[in-house]
């Protein structure tokens, strides 16, 4: 099967995205662990995938923000990457976060230097929000339509490439990083299977490519944080159809028991979002394969959460 990428979502636009991303954003280590292999994308700079879309954004943007500076909404992995690089470039940021955020992670936004800005906690919500900021002449950063943040997610997908995975699994909120990562994939290997993985509380995307149109929940439920989109990104939602293989539902159980296993069997700490794809996988919702990779796309965990998690 041949795929044919968006004009602006060729290789050569990924990897100039990628050659332009500062030293600190890294290609992580890729580990084997009983016989999956592991893309740690929670030992990124800012301990989540994100930051490489936001470095993007400002490697494109930064010199003509000025002193209001640049906008975007996030749950909180992405306000974290926000507030980091808004230090590293020297350009005002300002998240606006969901009232449920956990406090754990609106703590690292200030700490980072970030401002933040608290919503409601739907996507429709949280844009309203942005565009109040834009009115105030924040340069705003629409996740769910720029194409831009596809094209720096995308760079994990190249950072994947040389382990030639046959089968890659993906958590997946808005569905930014999935799409992203199977576009650059399967420009290199089209027979690549990209599978995608939800909580059974928030599973948007799900319900979404299950009934053929773009779906909103009424409500959310589920700890991991990280994935609590009620909507697919608009974007994202275009592409899906054409780009992602298949699409799966994990339990809160089997995310809180990879979890575990994470850090008594790879030392690794994994928020549980960051964790679901594992979860899927090790619990046979997905058919084993060889050379199949899952990212684990973030490792924000509160330590006093991860210690009640591990009793």
């Amino acid at each position: 099967m041949h795929y044919e990428p968006p004009e602006w979502g060729t290789l050569s636009h990924i990897e100039q995205a990628r050659q332009a991303l500062p030293q600190q954003v890294i290609a992580p280590p890729l580990r084997q662990l009983d016989g999956v292999g592991l893309m740690c994308e929670s030992l990124q700079v800012t301990g989540a995938y994100k930051i490489r879309a936001i470095c993007h954004l400002m490697n494109l943007h930064a010199k003509g923000l000025g002193e209001k500076g640049l906008a975007l909404a996030s749950s909180g992995n992405f306000a974290v990457a926000l507030a980091w690089a808004g230090r590293h470039y020297g350009v005002p940021v300002t998240a606006v976060m969901m009232r449920r955020s956990h406090p754990w992670k609106v703590e690292r936004v200030k700490a980072w230097g970030g401002q933040v800005v608290f919503s409601g906690d739907s996507t429709e919500e949280r844009t309203a929000a942005l565009h109040d900021l834009k009115e105030q002449g924040i340069h705003i950063v629409d996740h769910l339509t720029d194409p831009q943040v596809l094209v720096g997610h995308a760079t994990l997908g190249l950072d994947l490439a040389p382990a030639r995975p046959r089968q890659v699994i993906i958590p997946a909120s808005t569905g930014g990083l999935l799409v992203a990562t199977s576009l650059a994939l399967k420009q290199i290997d089209p027979l690549i299977r990209i599978v995608g993985v939800q909580p059974k509380g928030a599973n948007a995307l799900v319900d979404s490519l299950r009934n053929g149109e773009l779906c909103r929940l009424e409500t959310v439920v589920t700890e991991c944080d990280a994935l609590t989109a009620n909507r697919p990104g608009d974007l994202p939602w275009q592409l899906a159809p054409q780009w992602v293989d298949d699409m799966v539902e994990v339990s809160e159980d089997d995310v809180r028991d990879t979890v575990r296993y994470l850090v008594e069997e790879a030392k690794l700490v994994v928020e549980p979002g960051g964790a679901a794809g594992l979860a899927a996988y090790r619990s046979g919702q997905i058919p084993h394969q060889e050379n199949t990779w899952v990212v684990l796309s973030g490792g924000n965990m509160a330590p006093e959460r991860l210690a009640q998690w591990l009793l």
